[in-house]
């Protein structure tokens, strides 16, 4: 049984080194789409292996044999790992739990935080111009988010720069990034082997909106042109309204837009087969880890059934 959880654990880790370089090799939209639910995944199958792991521990008191058919003494016995490392188990569980919690909590708040300031601005779905001298552009992560933008941002735009802005903010609104970017928070929460591929799915969402922004005013030197306009603004000064809306908003300016520019002048060469193929691979290698892991589990328990006097 711990090689197979193990195996898990090390497949959750190769999982989230890997992320950005699985990213990079897979179209922004595709790489979303497949990172955040292999994520959740991974994360389900880590805890998965860590609460048997624990429970072959547990399940050693008499207390909580009494709940069960299974003799303590036969388990104590037959358990396949050590006391120590289900211990430990036990204490990742309880500790990523509590961060769970906590980040659940915060984006909540946040969520709860930019609907109060925000959710009484404009129709939804509508862009609402802020009369602000801060620079900034983001949207709303309501089911029918809305885009906000300041006078400050406008100004430093050329009108053709502020259609591929709000082209670019329309497409976060449209596909509900923030909620991409809230799973895979939560996901890296519950497994901090993920903590990278966060940030992966954070440049995947913005270049994803790039990518559309250039297809609607077909001209991706003016998306680039745009974004690195709005981003050196931005940098300017001094974050402010934007920064009530916490982690939960897309921003056209968020993460590396550097690289989101050099992108757009020159699009990278993708390796969708192999990026797909080495997903795959790894995802299966987890469900046949966590299968075995559960199965020699069960088995584990029947035996120290099979063996156990009836209990009275």
């Amino acid at each position: 049984m711990i090689t197979s959880v193990l195996l898990v654990l090390a497949c959750a880790g190769t999982f989230g080194w890997a992320a950005p370089a699985l990213a990079r090799s897979l179209p922004p939209a595709m790489a979303t789409r497949l990172l955040v639910p292999a994520g959740m995944a991974v994360s389900a199958a880590a805890w998965f292996v860590l609460a048997v792991t624990a429970f072959t521990w547990i399940g050693q008191y008499a207390e909580i044999a009494e709940l069960g058919p299974w003799s303590p003494q036969r388990l104590r016995a037959l358990a396949p790992i050590a006391p120590t490392v289900a211990e430990v188990a036990l204490g990742v569980l309880a500790v990523v739990c509590v961060r769970t919690i906590l980040r659940v909590v915060a984006r909540t708040r946040a969520l709860l935080r930019i609907h109060r300031d925000c959710g009484r601005l404009g129709e939804p779905g509508a862009v609402v111009v802020v009369d602000s001298d801060v620079p900034d552009a983001f949207t709303t992560p309501e089911a029918a988010g809305r885009i906000i933008v300041t006078r400050g941002m406008l100004a430093t735009l050329t009108d053709d720069e502020r259609a591929a802005l709000l082209a670019h903010e329309r497409s976060h609104v449209r596909h509900r990034h923030s909620w991409w970017i809230l799973a895979a928070d939560v996901a890296a929460a519950a497994n901090p082997f993920l903590s990278r591929t966060t940030k992966a799915v954070r440049h995947a969402v913005e270049r994803w909106a790039d990518e559309d922004a250039a297809a609607e005013v077909a001209d991706r030197r003016l998306v680039a042109r745009a974004l690195a306009r709005a981003a050196l603004t931005r940098q300017a000064h001094t974050r402010a309204f934007s920064a009530r809306s916490g982690s939960v908003a897309t921003a056209a300016v968020g993460g590396d837009v550097p690289t989101r520019v050099q992108a757009l002048i020159h699009p990278p060469t993708r390796h969708v087969r192999a990026g797909v193929a080495a997903l795959v691979a790894l995802l299966v290698v987890v469900t046949v880890g966590g299968a075995t892991v559960e199965r020699q589990g069960e088995h584990l328990f029947e035996q120290a059934t099979a063996t156990s006097a009836p209990h009275h």
